[in-house]
């Protein structure tokens, strides 16, 4: 095992020494050269409640995760170029369970995922033991060539389609999880990508992700993305119309937005075609911004009906294990919510120029349990800012912020933790 570790990293590392030695060529070239990056400090203390399964002598938990991201971006001509680099340092009393721990929460160790289904393999683990991790990825690495009429993108990168605000259908690529704080970078996947670009505004995106099949390490097209969007630009209104082909399912979707009452609203749908039968989900918001008592408030209302989701007001993780298009979805990352019937709502209040505040309430309208979340972010200099918050789930036992019925133990549920959050980010 260790030798195979070894063979790993070796080739990890010609890997950066090739991509260092491109970069260092094109920095003394013609080409402009930018750099940049953050150190980000995330601190979490986690109070699971006595019935849940994670509450085992190391609760509350405190947890640790230092983010160093790197960023070379270079331009010359028509030609762009990327590289962001990045370093994760994690320190958990518990860490065997903390990333099932942190699934529940959308933070933590969520953040640290492997290449295991990419392309390229561009990560690596540094060290590991039964309390820390020191883990390193390149998270971003594309070349962009672009024209009047055109944008062709080949590499690591990100995108994100639809609308939504918390629930998005149609953002069926690594999206962020409704209650995730930090949603300033997103995990980046090897791609191709292209749009077209018309002179009326609209544009015409498609994109191709190759995935591989952890069983056999071969990229495979059952594991794959193909897909393209038509964004279509009238009037002030704005519509989408998706196509995709995405981990062996068809995928159907349209997206709206558009103004009401001089404030806006956006709407997406999409369609499933799965070996499951046909699956509809849907979700809409209106997003508002006043002047409340001299202060600028925006906020947002939305709603989020999940096909997939199960029915009824009480669960158990059986139901969801059971349910494979609902259970594969939440394994790889690509949806969120165990039940049918969502409805999202938070502001931004601006205390002062520095200072704001931002409570976010989830709820599951099937069950009547939710979640609220209170998050305050003062900038301490100009690059430097302190977020902090807590998460409070609320809800009875066999509901989802409540706490489901856990497998092997019935007197057991899977509840989330009361967590307070801190984040500490300068940029550079």
């Amino acid at each position: 095992m260790t030798n195979q570790l070894k063979v790993k990293d070796q080739k990890i590392f010609l890997k950066y020494l090739l991509i260092l030695l491109l970069t260092s060529m094109a920095s003394t070239a013609t080409a402009e050269t930018t750099f940049g990056g953050h150190v980000k400090y995330f601190y979490t203390y986690s109070d699971f409640p006595d019935d849940s399964v994670f509450t085992t002598e190391a609760d509350p938990y405190q947890e640790s995760l230092g983010n160093l991201r790197l960023k070379i971006m270079t331009h010359s001509g028509s030609w762009d170029g990327q590289l962001d680099y990045e370093l994760n340092g994690l320190y958990s009393p518990d860490l065997n369970n903390c990333f099932i721990r942190a699934g529940l929460a959308g933070f933590g160790c969520t953040t640290l995922t492997s290449d295991q289904r990419q392309l390229f393999d561009l990560s690596s683990i540094i060290s590991d033991n039964e309390t820390s991790l020191v883990y390193q990825r390149i998270d971003r690495l594309a070349v962009s060539y672009s024209s009047e009429s055109f944008v062709t993108r080949v590499g690591r990168q990100a995108i994100s389609w639809g609308n939504g605000m918390v629930y998005n259908p149609l953002d069926l690529f690594n999206p962020f999880a409704p209650a995730a704080i930090d949603k300033e970078y997103k995990r980046g996947e090897d791609m191709f990508y292209f749009q077209g670009l018309f002179s009326s505004g609209s544009d015409l995106q498609a994109l191709y992700i190759p995935r591989r099949d952890l069983a056999t390490g071969d990229v495979a097209s059952d594991k794959s993305a193909l897909a393209g969007k038509f964004h279509w630009l009238m009037s002030g209104n704005e519509i989408d119309l998706l196509l995709a082909r995405n981990y062996g399912d068809t995928i159907f979707g349209g997206a709206y937005t558009g103004e009401w009452h001089k404030n806006v609203i956006n709407a997406s749908i999409s369609l499933s075609l799965t070996d499951n039968g046909n699956i509809w989900s849907f979700e809409t918001n209106y997003n508002y911004s006043t002047v409340l008592r001299g202060l600028n408030l925006s906020g947002f209302v939305e709603f989020f009906y999940n096909g997939f989701g199960l029915r009824g007001k009480r669960h158990t993780a059986g139901e969801i294990t059971e349910n494979e298009a609902l259970f594969s979805r939440l394994l790889r990352g690509e949806l969120f919510t165990i039940g049918r019937y969502y409805l999202a709502t938070g502001a931004l209040l601006e205390l002062t120029p520095l200072f704001s505040l931002t409570p976010t309430l989830f709820i599951n309208i099937g069950d009547r349990s939710g979640l609220l979340q209170f998050s305050g972010t003062y900038s301490l200099t100009q690059n430097f800012d302190l977020l902090a918050g807590i998460n409070i789930p609320m809800g009875k036992d066999g509901t989802e912020f409540g706490g489901i019925e856990a497998l092997r133990d019935k007197e057991l549920t899977l509840a989330p933790a009361n967590t307070l959050f801190a984040r500490l980010a300068w940029y550079f």
